[in-house]
């Protein structure tokens, strides 16, 4: 598969912070895709400068990640199908993002809410993680928010392999 550049085009917009900004979002995630880490890695332009990036990871749905530039925010959009019919799970969601934000994880997996937070929402019976990032900080946002990913499928499969095997066709095993 190609690179992120001959696939879809680079976004191409002015030179100014939120453009930075943007380019420092998309360099990061395409060293994990130049890594191999990611499939399928693409990038679109939206509205007002909106990234929408879209690459296969941890299963075979495309992970949505936005990034806005005016805000400083990153989303993996609908990243949990259907969790929200499920009031304990989201619950123990929501408490491993908000512990990630606390000394309670180990500091290489913390995240530094002086550089970024985290929070999660169900809306519509999807999860939403969701990055908000305090200044320049973009390459951090993204490592910290796919190590977060990370964990929760982590957690899923360790604790709900039946919603993964539903909702993403994981193998029983």
């Amino acid at each position: 598969m190609g690179r992120a550049g001959r696939d879809s085009g680079r976004a191409r917009v002015p030179r100014d912070r939120t453009a930075r900004g943007s380019d420092a979002v998309a360099r990061a995630l395409q060293r994990y895709a130049d890594r191999g880490v990611f499939r399928g890695f693409s990038v679109r332009t939206g509205r007002r400068g909106r990234l929408d990036f879209s690459f296969t990871w941890l299963t075979r749905r495309p992970t949505l990640l936005t990034y806005e530039p005016k805000t400083g925010v990153l989303s993996f959009t609908h990243l949990l199908p259907g969790v929200g019919r499920d009031r304990a799970l989201v619950s123990e969601l929501t408490t491993i993002v908000a512990d990630h934000m606390r000394a309670a994880v180990p500091r290489h997996r913390r995240i530094d809410a002086r550089r970024t937070r985290a929070e999660c929402s169900a809306r519509n019976g999807h999860l939403t993680l969701t990055l908000k990032m305090r200044g320049a900080h973009h390459a951090y946002a993204v490592q910290r928010g796919l190590n977060l990913v990370n964990q929760l499928f982590l957690f899923l499969q360790d604790s709900y392999p039946e919603y993964l095997i539903e909702h993403f066709g994981l193998p029983a095993e």
